[in-house]
C-alpha cells in the first residue's frame, strides 16, 4: 500500500519534469540559410555578381554586414535601382537587415553581391565560395555555381 501511494505521488512529478518537446513548446530552427545561389561568368579582372536567397529561420533579427569571396579580395553588397532620370543605378549597401522569420532575395535589378576584379576567370560550370558575416557573429559559408542568366 505504501508503494502504491508513493507511485501515484511520484508519477505526476516525473511527467511534469519531462523534456520541452513533450511539453509542446515551440522549437526554433535557429538557422540562417542561403539557397538558390549563383554567380555570373566573368574574365579575370572584370566584374561579376552573385545572387541568392537568404532565409532567417530564427526568432531574432540579424544584420548582414559583409561578404567575402574566394575569387576576389573585393566584394560589396549593392542595390540596383532606377534613378530620377529613369536610368539604372547601383549603390553600395553597408548592411542588409534580415528580420526574424523573414527572407531577403539577392536578385538581378535589386540587392546583389558585386565581385570586383576576380583574380581568376569565372567559368560556367565552376563554383565559388561566399562567406557571409552577420552582426550576431554568425558566419555562413556557401559554395555557389557559376552560370549564365536563365
Amino acid at each position: 500500500m505504501k508503494y502504491s501511494i508513493l507511485f501515484f505521488l511520484i508519477t505526476p512529478l516525473l511527467l511534469f519534469c519531462s523534456t520541452p518537446e513533450k511539453m509542446n513548446e515551440p522549437i526554433s530552427t535557429n538557422e540562417i540559410t542561403l539557397s538558390e545561389g549563383w554567380a555570373r561568368p566573368s574574365k579575370s579582372g572584370m566584374m561579376s555578381a552573385a545572387y541568392f536567397k537568404l532565409n532567417n529561420g530564427t526568432t531574432i533579427s540579424d544584420t548582414l554586414l559583409s561578404i567575402e569571396s574566394d575569387v576576389s579580395s573585393n566584394t560589396q553588397i549593392h542595390l540596383s535601382f532606377q534613378n530620377e532620370e529613369g536610368l539604372m543605378s547601383m549603390e553600395e549597401q553597408k548592411y542588409v537587415l534580415l528580420s526574424a522569420q523573414s527572407k531577403v532575395e539577392f536578385k538581378q535589378g535589386g540587392l546583389h553581391v558585386m565581385i570586383i576584379q576576380p583574380d581568376q576567370d569565372l567559368i560556367e560550370g565552376d563554383s565559388l565560395s561566399l562567406k557571409l558575416h552577420f552582426s550576431s557573429s554568425i558566419e555562413l559559408i556557401a559554395k555557389i555555381p557559376i552560370r549564365s542568366v536563365n
